[in-house]
């Protein structure tokens, strides 16, 4: 998949504000092009979600081990 770069001028104060699917968010951690550092939960349901999701790639690689 080739993706395009946008050139988006924004100001460091701005924030984007999105919403994945949780196998969408697994996969993009899973293949590294996004970090759990990268971005902030917004309510705890949400960092509950992320927190299944990290686990369950962190078991995906102790299985390959």
């Amino acid at each position: 998949m080739i993706m395009k770069q946008c050139n988006v001028s924004t100001k460091e104060m701005d924030v984007i504000h999105l919403a994945f699917d949780p196998n969408t968010l697994e996969s993009l951690i899973r293949t590294g092009k996004l970090h759990a550092s990268d971005f902030n939960c917004l309510d705890s349901s949400s960092k509950q979600g992320v927190w299944s999701v990290l686990r369950s790639v962190a078991a995906g690689k102790i299985q390959l081990l």
